[in-house]
């Protein structure tokens, strides 16, 4: 209300509308993941939230502003912030900040035996593979049975040079290996 200095008063009104924020959404992608596990699709975070832009490092949209991936590899290891932006039909914006983890492979090393003759006869206890605990695989390797334990039978692998890999897998389920001759 107004009253001017003659004692004349008039009033005025209007409305106000407040919208809503887009609603807070569930993540459809990992919170952590091997540097080696390739694009990972992200969202769709809830329905209806079309409009959502994901951005932050290892992040790309795949030409149509709809669809977004995140590469681990091009983020590399380590926390990596990824932000979520979302519009609704009303202009009204919510922005999330999540962190993605992403896991380096393990540093797997693997020095083969020494050089054998073909009837040396089965070499007990395959080792070199750093860290311990992983699997050895290729031509003349022998699981004793455990899954734990290898060996080496020069006569099954046969004249010649043979690769043999060490694969190891750490308590993040990131896998590496390593080969020698």
């Amino acid at each position: 209300d107004y009253t001017d200095t003659n004692g004349c008063s008039g009033s005025a009104s209007d409305d106000v509308e407040v919208f809503s924020i887009p609603p807070n959404p569930d993540f459809t992608f990992p919170q952590e993941v091997c540097v080696d596990a390739g694009e990972q699709t992200l969202g769709p975070l809830c329905v209806p939230c079309a409009g959502a832009v994901y951005s932050g490092t290892g992040v790309t949209d795949n030409g149509n502003g709809n669809d977004f991936q995140f590469d681990p590899a091009v983020a590399g290891a380590g926390i990596i912030p990824v932000t979520v932006t979302l519009t609704n039909a009303n202009g009204c914006v919510r922005t999330l900040n999540v962190n993605v983890t992403v896991i380096a492979l393990p540093t797997v090393a693997f020095i083969a035996p020494a050089d054998l003759c073909i009837d040396a006869g089965v070499q007990l206890d395959l080792g070199g593979g750093n860290p311990m605990g992983g699997v050895y695989s290729g031509s003349g390797v022998i699981d004793d049975g455990n899954g734990t334990t290898f060996s080496f039978d020069p006569a099954a692998a046969g004249v010649g040079t043979h690769t043999i890999i060490y694969e190891f897998t750490n308590s993040n389920g990131c896998t590496d290996s390593a080969s020698d001759e």
